[in-house]
């Protein structure tokens, strides 16, 4: 028997599904409307805040998410998601919750005067349902229609007005360089901080410092900038790029020579070296953290609090800056163009029409590579602003090179072929001593990631990997295997540390006394050279003290200019 056609309207016409139409965030609406982001750090939370009211919205970041939030998340959205969904649709329906108690205001009021920006996907994995299971659990909080506009992670949005969200939020070029200052700015005083904060004399200096540097940062991204000038070499820029406008051409240009970012940083360096002291002769581990975007970047229970747990083991950890999956997110088009080219010299087509595309592909690529140079260049001024101590971006070439073995990198989805690549390019270049990959119960690219990462692991017997699941429950699980493997790294720190000693003839009580007449020693922001052959921070000072004592033992001059003029790019400090 032959099914029954599908019943159709009156008028006979077939019906495709769309996605229901959202009411539109106009421009009238900015001055009363509050744009909601969150739940990556917490530099990077409020930093993205101030840089947006900067370009004057009204912006707030919802709160870290907590175990409550997962809770009320799970309660709303549907069973087997992905843990960051419940986590942040948990956050932020409890944010709106507190918000509406605070201001006395009726749940249609709530609707009206906030606005949730996301990152969206089509996927491959759940992460491309994240849009519509927000929506859901809005509707069953109370807030039927509370818009949602969603960025896609490889670029666009859906708040461009072509896609019937309205004008309200301008998706233009003047956001996306706000939206990377603000990001970039947060990745090196994270990493800063990460670096200098196991080793501080007083921690509760550390974190006043770090307060104080996130509010001057705030206040510099909060000020806005003024409208750039249209000028005739902008016209030329605007007629030979990509670029939309003459004033995106001008914006782009006076953001080249702006200084506002640096200048915050470098009023931020002199807050920390006033602000508190460390001592780098206590030996500590150094724990590369990768995994999934959202769980190896937020700080709270969305991955156990993992970075405190291992900062309270006294270990060093190494997180990874947006800026770097920012990077891969343009170097992943570089795989495109060369598929289709491929495809074209396969076909052997040498008509004009084909000639011409072949020219345009080679011109795409080569604006690739200047868009990344221009990252690479931003991320390092602000990098030097801050005494180099954050690491450099890793090339995404090489990254490539090393995770192309095991994990091909045009399988999209997650963190891609970096997880494996990462932990290689670690090891290889004796940066830490183990890798701690944060991933999501469940993620489908993390888990063809460790599938992987058996093959690397066969091929490389004396790393240290350690996987870690994170579902909102099973912490005491979570931290028993990572002190497992932190007690074998931690044994490998101090054995570098103990050999360093002995290796230079010296000891701890000669190098304090040293240490005590030259406060630049103590600097949180110093800079330990990449020798020795160690990994562990202590074990390079033992080296590099001992190199500065033999080279000139009663000269007072400051340590900051002692850059050793071969090391590698890779071995900068972090």
């Amino acid at each position: 028997m032959e099914p029954s056609p599908p019943t159709h309207p009156q008028d006979g016409a077939r019906r495709h599904y769309r996605r229901p139409a959202e009411r539109p965030f106009t421009r009238e609406e900015r001055d009363r409307v509050t744009l909601l982001f969150g739940s990556l750090s917490v530099a990077h939370d409020r930093l993205l805040t101030a840089a947006v009211r900067g370009l004057g919205y009204h912006a707030e970041a919802i709160p870290t998410p907590e175990r409550g939030d997962l809770q009320t998340g799970r309660e709303l959205c549907n069973n087997g998601q992905c843990n960051p969904v419940y986590f942040v649709a948990g956050a932020l329906i409890n944010h709106l919750e507190r918000r509406r108690a605070e201001r006395n205001l009726a749940r249609d009021e709530v609707t009206d005067r906030y606005v949730f920006v996301t990152p969206g996907s089509c996927g491959p994995c759940r992460f491309g349902m994240y849009e519509a299971q927000y929506r859901q659990a809005l509707a069953k909080a109370g807030y039927p229609g509370f818009r949602v506009i969603a960025f896609d992670k490889k670029g666009g949005g859906d708040g461009h007005p072509d896609e019937g969200y309205g004008d309200g939020l301008s998706v233009d070029l003047g956001l996306y360089i706000a939206v990377l200052d603000a990001l970039f700015m947060a990745d090196v005083l994270n990493a800063v901080f990460y670096r200098a904060r196991p080793y501080a004399t007083d921690s509760s200096a550390a974190e006043r410092t770090f307060e104080a540097c996130l509010s001057e940062c705030e206040r510099a991204l909060g000020q806005g900038r003024p409208h750039p000038r249209v000028t005739a070499t902008a016209r030329l820029l605007a007629a030979v790029t990509p670029l939309s406008s003459a004033e995106d051409a001008a914006r782009l240009l006076t953001r080249l020579r702006d200084s506002t970012c640096t200048a915050a940083l470098s009023r931020c360096r002199r807050i920390i070296e006033a602000g508190f002291e460390v001592d780098y002769l206590r030996p500590r581990p150094l724990v590369k953290v990768t995994g999934e975007f959202w769980a190896q970047t937020t700080e709270g229970d969305g991955n156990f609090r993992m970075f405190e747990f291992l900062e309270g083991e006294g270990a060093e950890i190494q997180v990874e800056p947006v800026a770097g999956w920012v990077d891969y997110m343009r170097h992943g088009l570089h795989g495109q163009l060369d598929e289709a080219r491929a495809a074209e010299t396969a076909a052997h087509v040498r008509t004009g029409r084909a000639l011409l595309r072949a020219t345009t592909t080679r011109l795409r690529h080569w604006l690739i590579e200047q868009i990344g140079r221009l990252l690479h260049r931003e991320y390092d001024r602000m990098r030097a602003a801050l005494g180099n101590c954050a690491a450099p971006l890793a090339d995404q070439r090489t990254l490539e090179r090393l995770g192309r073995p095991y994990y091909h990198p045009r399988i999209t989805g997650g963190e891609g072929h970096l997880e494996v690549a990462k932990t290689l390019y670690y090891h290889r270049n004796r940066l830490a001593h183990m890798t701690l990959s944060l991933k999501p119960f469940g993620c489908m690219p993390s888990t063809q990631s460790d599938g992987a990462q058996a093959a690397v692991q066969a091929d490389y017997p004396d790393i240290r990997f350690l996987p870690i699941e994170t579902s909102g429950e099973g912490e005491i699980n979570a931290y028993s295997r990572a002190q497992m493997a932190l007690g074998e790294a931690r044994e490998s720190a101090r054995n570098e540390f103990q050999d360093a000693l002995t290796a230079r003839g010296t000891d701890l009580d000669t190098l304090r006394a040293y240490i005590a007449e030259r406060p630049q020693l103590r600097s949180p922001l110093y800079p330990i050279p990449h020798t020795g052959g160690a990994i562990c921070r202590a074990a390079r000072f033992v080296h590099h003290l001992a190199d500065r004592m033999a080279s000139h033992p009663d000269s007072p001059r400051h340590a900051a200019t002692e850059h050793q003029p071969g090391e590698p790019r890779h071995a900068q400090p972090r």
